[in-house]
Formats: C-alpha cells, structure tokens, sequence
C-alpha cells in the first residue's frame, strides 16, 4: 500500500508539474549475444565462455519550465554483464547514472548535480557523454553563471568527475568569462574568452603517486604536486565570410605519465586554430576550413593513476577527417596528448547544383616522427531519382604508436569506394557501397560490399561482408558479415543486427579506443518522448 501511495503521488506532482511545463525523455537499450570465433579473435573472455551477453539501458527524463525558470532531470542507467566501459571484462551496476536541478533567478542560473558543460573548445575542460564509447564524465558538483550583459558572461564550477556510479576523489574547480565586443561594422564579430581550470588530489592517489616515485632512481625522483593549475584564453573573429577561431591553453607542472608509464614532472600547453571561409550561392557553394594544433604533454586528467579513457578532465578530438565509410575508417589518429603537431585542410565545392566536390589533406607528426597522413578525396551526384558516389583515401598510419606494437610497421593503405543509390519510387530505395583496401601490412587487403534495402518510413534491411582475401595476420581469408534490419516508428526504432567484426580503433566524435573482435548479435532500442 506504501510503495502504491508513491507511486500514485509522484504521477500526480509529474502530471501538475506538466501541465505548466514540459516533459521530455528517452529511452536507449542496447544488448549483446556472444558467438564464440576463435578464428577472427572473438573468444577467451567471460561473454564468450559463459556469460553469453549484456546489456546496457539508459532512462532520462527531463522536466523544464521557462515560466519558473527551472530544469530538472533524472537517468537510470542498467549496464548487466555490460562490456562497454572496458571491453573483455564484464561489469554489472544499475543506478542513477544523472540528476540534476537548474534555476534561473533574473541573470542568475544556479545548477546542481550531474553537469555537462565545457570551457571554450574544451582544451581546459569538458563534461561530456559518449555513449558508444562508454564515456559519460560529468562534474557531480555545483555550476553558477551570471550574465552582466549580453556581451559578458560568466560562469563558475566545483565538484567531482563522474565515475559510473561513484566518483573519482580530486576535486575541480574552474571559471570561464566569455564576451563579444560590439563592433561599428556590423560584417565584423568579436568574441573573446578565458578560463581557469584547478584540480587537486586526494590523499589516497597522493601516496600511490609517491608510492612509485620513490622506486625510482635519485636523480629521477621529485616532489609531486597536489594541485595544478591550467588556463586558456580564445577568440572567434567573423568578417563576413570568413571565421577565425584560436585558443591557446597552459598549465602548470604535475606528475604525469611518458610514453613508458613512468611518472615525470613536466607543465604542458596546447595550441588550437581554425580558419574557415565559406560561401552558400546555389550552384556556385565553396567552402575551405584549415585546423592546426600543436600540444606538448597537455594531460589533464583527475590523476595520473587513470589511463585510457578514464578521468579525462578535458576534450581532445582526433585532428582528422571523420570518415564513415567501413575501409576508410580503419584507421583512425589517436590525439596524442604527450605530444604532436597535427593539421588539416578540408575543401568542398560545388560547381553546381547536385555536384559536390570533397578533398582533404590531414598530417600528424611528433618531432621527427611520422604519425599518421590522409588524402582524401570524393565527388557525390545527387539526381531525382539517384546518387552516386565515388572517392578514394591514401592513408600512412603508425600502428606502432597508435597501437602499441612496437614491432609494427607503418601502414599504407589505399582505399578507393564507389556508392549508388536509387530511389524505385516515394518509398523504396535501394543503396550500394563498395569498397576495396589495398594493403600489404596488419591484416593485409580487404573488399567491403554492402547492399540496402529500404521501405520508408518504417523499414530497413541490409547485408554486407569485409572480406580480408589477401590475409597477413590469419592462414585463411576470412569474411566479416553482417545482416542488419531496422524498423522504426515515429520516434521509437528497433535495431538487430548479426555481426562478426574486426578488431581496431573505434572513434565517435573524434574521440577513439581500441575495441576487440566481435562475433554475435547486437540489438537496440531507442525511443523519445
């Protein structure tokens, strides 16, 4: 009778509450059926020998009221025998995973809870959410913003980093100021800005911190510092067609680990600019973007006990093209935060309407060291009734660092794709992709063909294969299949999908990690409200 009376008083106070505001959420389900593959590398962990599957769910609910000036939200996350957060070991954890609570007094927004929010381009810090990669690295703390005008802003922040759900000890604290300067000239806009990032560590990271430091040699040992201290300052100039946007970021010395795993003491900065020019005249659409960054041992994490993707304070994308394409994804540039000169320029044109030229250029180095190089290029032609699509990518690619294979040598893969699409009249089209990799080091060459089907707006099927015919790594030629089909339904879709997949570099959002051979099914669920 208790738990009933709850429940009837909370629909009462959700229902009141929505009639003066505004629900909202959604609903994500994603589930994994192992099928053991010895002979691609899908074997050897718990999913494989006896669990058989997982899972991971995600809730959320949101609540706002712009009379009241209030937000609120609330997630349940489920991950049950989950290999998300760290692939070949299985976790099972179901709680609240988000909860918040914002409001708005005059100029004042004063939020409480799990935050996501970011500093500038993120160089200083971000919290975020990824959810195929298993990143969700929200500050549980407080955030307080004020705006002095419309041209000054500022905001304030303090808690701890997101940890499934605990949270990591350190404690981050920071602050970000960000104008625009009215300009006579309208054609021209100003907007500078700067923040100030502070994390300190707790005891117990303290004295495994100088638990290690004291193995070392004499001369290589030093004292380790509970707090740094970072900051950044940015500017985005638009004059007309053209937008320039820099940021250059410091902070002080820490203990961080080299390339060896070994604790050193070192400061670290950052620099990031983009300059881009772009017109939008129907049948004469150009546009040029450049990016360079140059970082020397910028680590910001919550300590120097996490590794991979765990207590990222900061946001550090891949400088790359974000291919999507299966062949030219496979290779994909880690950002290298201990150090790397990376750049890239991207070019679009369209000579006119329903012709689109794409080409891009993307170099990473370290010194002397080659990292990783692009070329790319691609021409689509989008009729009524078709689209076709065809391109190529050269890729150098330093499996040895990305990839911590020492004995590896640089990968050179040339990758040329064609894709077709059809549409057989309002509701059905057929799409094509092909693909082929020529590649004489890892796993040697590849042909990708893909064919899909599609009844809008509820259906969608498909079958594909990666096909390593010319294999370096297995005595067989082996095939990678997978049949996919979806239907979707207003905002809900159902996903399932049989799969073997290879194992390499996953990236979303230019954010990446190594991910193992998969063989099995994957099904998914999404909705909204």
């Amino acid at each position: 009778m208790k738990k009933l009376l709850i429940c009837a008083l909370a629909v009462v106070f959700v229902t009141r509450l929505n009639a003066q505001g505004a629900l909202s959420g959604d609903v994500m389900m994603n589930a994994e059926f192992y099928q053991r593959d010895s002979l691609i590398g899908a074997s050897g962990t718990p999913h494989y020998d006896n669990l058989l599957s997982g899972t991971n769910t995600w809730v959320n609910t949101n609540y706002r009221n712009d009379a009241w000036g209030l937000e609120a939200g609330v997630r349940v996350d489920l991950f049950l025998n989950s290999n998300l957060h760290n692939p070949g070991i299985p976790y099972t954890g179901t709680g609240l995973g988000r909860y918040y609570i914002s409001k708005r007094i005059d100029n004042l927004r004063i939020t409480g809870g799990h935050i996501y929010d970011q500093f500038g381009s993120g160089l200083t810090f971000r919290s975020y959410e990824e959810r195929p990669l298993g990143i969700d690295n929200a500050l549980f703390g407080i955030s307080i913003a004020y705006d002095f005008s419309e041209n000054l802003k500022a905001k304030i922040i303090a808690g701890q980093q997101k940890d499934l759900f605990t949270r990591f000890n350190p404690v981050i604290k920071g602050a970000t100021l960000e104008g625009n300067v009215p300009m006579k000239n309208e054609n021209i806009i100003l907007a500078p800005g700067a923040s100030f990032v502070n994390r300190t560590i707790d005891q117990d990271n303290m004295e495994i911190i100088i638990s290690q430091i004291n193995t070392y040699e004499l001369e290589d040992r030093f004292y380790p510092k509970y707090n740094v201290y970072a900051a950044s300052f940015f500017n985005t100039l638009t004059i007309k067609n053209v937008t320039w946007y820099a940021e250059y970021a410091r902070k002080s010395s820490e203990a961080v680990r080299d390339i060896t795993g070994k604790l050193v003491d070192t400061d670290g900065d950052v620099l990031y600019s983009s300059l881009t020019y772009s017109t939008s005249k129907i049948g004469d659409g150009f546009g040029l973007t450049g990016q360079v960054r140059i970082i020397n041992d910028w680590v910001m994490r919550t300590s120097p006990n996490e590794t991979l993707l765990d207590g990222i304070i900061n946001y550090l994308p891949s400088l790359t093209r974000q291919n999507s394409l299966r062949l030219t994804a496979r290779y994909q540039a880690v950002a290298q935060e201990l150090g790397e000169f990376a750049y890239q320029v991207n070019g679009t044109f369209t000579p006119k309407k329903g012709y689109t030229i794409n080409a891009n250029f993307a170099q990473v180095t370290n010194d002397s060291l080659d990292l990783f190089q692009e070329i790319f290029f691609d021409f689509e032609m989008r009729k009524k009734t078709y689209k076709i699509l065809v391109g190529g990518q050269v890729i150098h690619y330093n499996q040895a660092i990305y990839e911590n294979e020492p004995d590896r040598p640089m990968v050179v893969a040339i990758t040329p794709f064609a894709e077709f699409l059809y549409k057989i009249d309002r509701k059905k089209s057929i799409r094509m992709e092909l693909q082929y990799q020529h590649c004489e080091q890892d796993f040697g060459s590849w042909v990708y063909g893909l064919a899909e089907f599609t009844i809008a707006p509820h259906w969608s099927f498909s079958v594909s294969d990666m096909w390593n015919y010319e294999p370096l790594r297995t005595e067989d030629d082996l095939h990678y299949y997978s049949v996919f089909a979806a239907y979707t339904n207003n905002a809900s879709r159902f996903t399932l999908n049989y799969v073997k997949q290879i194992a390499g570099i996953v990236c979303t959002g230019g954010v990446c990690r190594f991910e193992p051979a998969f063989s099995g099914i994957k099904a998914g669920f999404t909705t909204s409200f």
